[in-house]
């Protein structure tokens, strides 16, 4: 049985690379192989300082008092070699060397779902909207427990009753940011968990994130990009799943809209553009069970979305322009958009909103 002990001790040798040391592994099959070869043997892979690190063999002493600080905070190691390990992680061309757990990890296809710290009312609801539909379809949502799109996303899923997983670029015993970690809580009562590849102790320093997203992307069968800018760090995800062989997908948006700079920038490259939650379904997850017979449009609605529906029948109109009508705020109006939108009754022209052909006709009928 593997010594996790000499997985953390291999981890943690000065100057050691995590490419290095797969590279290690891969050529003489353990931890305990690597730790029994000459300096001469493993220069071939590494500087000579580290080599002649690697040849004094492991430091269990300070492995040790690691585990004990695992075990006080009642974590689980995963090693690649363990049933417990995700086996999707073990396929991508960068594996961590060793995971650290809180919670137990859900059963269930995966799809993660990530975009900007700061994204519009409209991207909120779309990704918590999209989590909860999927997690009530038996995925399990992953992400990395940021604000904004992360948050919404995990939060869906819990919504549905369903579990989600949160990668962390910190140590599990300080997740960040702290203002989530009463969302983090919740994530483990409700039957998910945490994983990081990162000790305890460990801060979430600002490289790491882009390390992070590439287990988002690589534990994921597929990954939905809600909402990209330019430069954002949802692009890394993205980045990531494409060289792991993943399905990227992306929620478009209008040219003319900054929030969706980096999104359509994914489509003209090859991403898969999704359109509603049943797409996705039937792009990713077609085994999965299907939405339930929906009924006729508008007919469970509430009294705004009603008024909206009403404020369309003389064509489309500008959000602006229908929060005054409504006498709404924009956040307000931004859900009932997206809950028409998802319900079929309304599409997107440019800025504008506008009713779909099928409630056209029944608001023509009444």
């Amino acid at each position: 049985m593997d010594d996790p002990a000499l997985w953390i001790a291999l981890r943690n040798v000065p100057g050691l690379h995590r490419f290095q040391a797969q590279a290690l592994l891969a050529r003489f099959g353990s931890p305990e192989a690597v730790f029994a070869r000459s300096a001469q043997e493993l220069a071939a892979y590494c500087r000579l300082g580290t080599a002649l690190a690697l040849a004094r063999g492991p430091d269990l002493a300070a492995a040790s008092v690691e585990l004990e600080r695992v075990r006080e905070l009642e974590l689980q190691v995963l090693l690649p070699s363990g049933p417990e390990f995700p086996a999707l992680l073990r396929e991508i061309p960068d594996p961590p060397l060793l995971l650290y757990a809180r919670g137990r990890l859900p059963r269930g296809p995966t799809l993660s779902i990530v975009g900007p710290r700061r994204p519009s009312a409209r991207g909120r609801e779309l990704a918590r909207a999209f989590a909860e539909r999927l997690a009530a379809a038996g995925a399990v949502i992953v992400s990395g427990l940021a604000y904004g799109i992360d948050a919404a996303a995990h939060e869906g899923a819990l919504d549905a009753g369903g579990a989600t997983v949160a990668i962390l670029a910190s140590g599990l015993d300080r997740p960040s940011p702290i203002g989530n970690r009463r969302l983090a809580k919740r994530i483990l009562a409700c039957g998910g968990a945490w994983l990081s590849e990162y000790a305890p102790g460990e801060h979430a320093l600002a490289y790491r994130f882009p390390e992070r997203n590439r287990l988002i992307s690589g534990l994921s069968a597929a990954s939905l990009i809600v909402e990209a800018r330019e430069r954002s760090g949802s692009l890394w995800t993205a980045r990531h799943a494409t060289e792991q062989n993943r399905d990227v997908l992306v929620l478009p948006g209008p040219v003319d809209s900054d929030l969706y700079r980096g999104s359509n920038r994914l489509l003209q490259d090859g991403a898969i553009v999704i359109l509603d939650v049943e797409d996705l379904l039937d792009q990713v997850f077609p085994g999965v069970q299907r939405s339930a017979p929906q009924p006729a449009p508008g007919a469970s609605l509430g009294a705004e979305p009603r008024r909206l529906l009403h404020e369309l029948r003389d064509g489309a109109r500008d959000p602006d322009q229908l929060a005054r009508a409504l006498g709404i705020p924009a956040s307000r109006l931004a859900a009932i958009l997206l809950e028409l939108e998802l319900g079929g009754l309304i599409l997107r022209e440019g800025t504008r909103v506008a009713l779909t052909p099928e409630a056209r006709n029944a608001s023509a009928a009444e």
